[in-house]
C-alpha cells in the first residue's frame, strides 16, 4: 500500500523515492494504520523496493492477502498522477467503508465517480465480479486495467486471451475493447476490434500511446473503420480444418456429430466458421456453434423449405445445457442476448443468398451449402466463396465494430 492513516487521523502517501533521512524521520514520527482494518503498518523501503506500507502482522485484512508487486505499486501511482495532472478530483488507494473495498485510484470526472483497478495478477472470477458489483452498488463505475505484461501476442493481429483476461473486456458487443497499462514504459494500450476465433485465440488491433499524450476523458478508443483480419481468419480456419483431428479428444460430441452427418473437419462447408457480430458472447469456436446450426437445422432442409428461428434457438439452448456450446463471462460489457450472434449469422447468410426472410423468425432456404467430397475440392470452393463474399463479410464486421 502507498497510503496509510497517521495517529492523528490524517492520511499520508509515501513519495516515489525515499531518501534515508526522510525514511528515518517518518519511522520516528509515529505509528501508521491500515485504512481498511485499522491495524498497525510499517514502512518498507530500500534502494530497489518501491516505498510502501505493509501490515506488521499478516492477518485477515483483504489488502494483506493479496501481496503487491513493484510493478503494481508503480502502476497505480502513475495512473493516480495521470488523473491528477489533468486537475481531476482523485484519491490514491481510496477506502470505501460502505462496501469495505479499496480502489487503486478513485477519480471524479464530470460528476461521475470511477474506481480504477490496475490488475497485475489473476484473481478468482467470482472476486472480480463481486468487486465490480460492489462499486456499481454505490454508483461508482469500475474501470479495470490489465497489466500490459500479461498480454500474450502470437503475431501482428493474433493474441491469446485467457478466461480471466476476457473479464476485462468492456464497451459493447458492437465495439468491445480491453485496456492495458505498462508503468515501465508509461504507456496505455487498448486491444480493440476483438474478433475471437476460439476460446483463447482472438484477432484484434493493438494501439498504444504515452500517458502524457492521452487525456483521461479519452478512455474510450476510436471505433474501427476497417476489418483487416479476414486473410488471417481464413488461414486460421483452413489450418483448423486440416489439423484439428490430430488434437481432437476421443468422444468429442462435435466430431461425433460431423461423423454422423458424413463430414470430416476438412470438408466442413465453407459457410461454417464465419466472423459475425456479437460472437464474443460465445466461448465455443464459431466453426463449432455454426456447425451445430448446420447439423441441427440447415443441413436437413431442401431448397424452398422453411427454417424457424424458434427451432434454431431450441437446439442452441439444448447444446448450451449439455455443455456443447459455452458462453463467456463478460461482467463489464453491455451485452445483448446470447441469441444475438445467431441472428447476425442468419442475416449474413441472407445477404449471401442462402436464405430469405419471409416473416419474423421465419426463413426460406434459397440454396444449400455444399459439402465438398475432398479437401482439395474444399480449398477451391473456399477460394471462390471468399472471392465472391469478401466485401460482404468485411462490411458486416466493420458495422459490428462501429456499433
Amino acid at each position: 500500500m502507498l497510503t496509510a492513516i497517521k495517529q492523528d487521523g490524517t492520511w499520508i502517501t509515501l513519495p516515489e523515492k525515499m531518501p534515508a533521512n526522510l525514511l528515518i524521520r517518518l519511522r520516528r514520527s509515529g505509528k501508521y494504520y491500515c485504512p481498511c482494518c485499522k491495524t498497525e503498518m510499517s514502512i518498507k523501503a530500500g534502494s530497489v523496493k518501491v516505498p510502501h506500507f505493509a501490515h506488521k502482522n499478516n492477518h485477515s485484512c483483504r489488502t494483506s492477502s493479496e501481496p503487491e508487486s513493484e510493478y503494481h505499486l508503480k502502476g497505480k501511482r502513475k495512473l493516480f498522477q495521470w488523473f491528477s495532472s489533468h486537475d481531476y478530483q482523485v484519491e490514491l488507494e481510496a477506502y470505501l467503508p460502505e462496501i469495505k473495498k479499496r480502489a487503486d485510484v478513485l477519480a471524479t470526472i464530470g460528476g461521475n465517480r470511477y474506481a480504477i483497478e490496475f490488475q497485475c495478477s489473476n484473481i478468482p472470477e467470482i472476486e472480480f465480479i463481486e468487486r465490480t458489483k460492489a462499486y456499481r452498488s454505490i454508483g461508482i463505475k469500475p474501470i479495470w486495467i490489465l497489466a500490459a505484461k500479461c498480454l500474450k501476442r502470437k503475431n501482428h493481429h493474433e493474441f491469446h486471451l485467457s478466461a480471466f483476461h476476457w473479464l476485462f473486456v468492456t464497451g459493447s458487443c458492437q465495439h468491445p475493447f480491453l485496456w492495458m497499462f505498462c508503468p515501465e514504459s508509461n504507456q496505455l494500450s487498448v486491444l480493440k476490434n476483438l474478433t475471437p476465433f476460439s476460446p483463447r485465440t482472438v484477432f484484434a488491433e493493438l494501439t498504444t500511446a504515452p500517458l502524457k499524450l492521452l487525456p483521461p476523458h479519452r478512455l474510450s478508443p476510436q471505433k474501427c473503420s476497417s476489418f483487416p483480419f479476414l486473410p488471417a481468419w481464413r488461414h486460421k480456419r483452413k489450418n483448423w480444418c486440416l489439423h484439428i483431428v490430430k488434437r481432437a479428444r476421443r468422444g468429442d460430441p462435435f466430431f461425433e456429430g460431423l461423423y454422423l452427418h458424413h463430414m470430416a473437419p476438412a470438408t466442413i462447408p465453407v459457410e461454417i466458421g464465419l466472423p459475425v457480430s456479437g460472437m464474443l458472447l460465445i466461448k465455443t469456436a464459431s466453426i463449432e456453434w455454426q456447425g451445430w446450426f448446420y447439423m441441427d437445422v440447415f443441413g436437413k432442409k431442401k431448397t424452398g423449405e422453411t427454417i424457424y428461428m424458434k427451432d434454431i434457438i431450441r437446439h442452441f439452448r439444448k447444446h448450451a445445457k449439455t455443455g456443447k456450446i459455452k458462453f463467456r463471462t463478460l461482467p463489464l460489457l453491455h451485452v445483448k442476448p446470447v441469441e444475438y450472434p445467431i441472428l447476425q449469422y442468419l442475416l449474413l447468410l441472407e445477404k449471401m443468398g442462402y436464405i430469405s426472410k419471409v416473416a419474423e423468425g421465419e426463413f426460406t432456404v434459397e440454396k444449400r451449402m455444399s459439402v465438398p467430397s475432398a479437401s482439395e475440392a474444399g480449398r477451391m470452393v473456399e477460394r471462390i466463396f471468399y472471392h465472391e463474399h469478401k466485401w460482404m463479410i468485411e462490411k458486416a464486421n466493420v458495422q459490428y465494430n462501429q456499433g
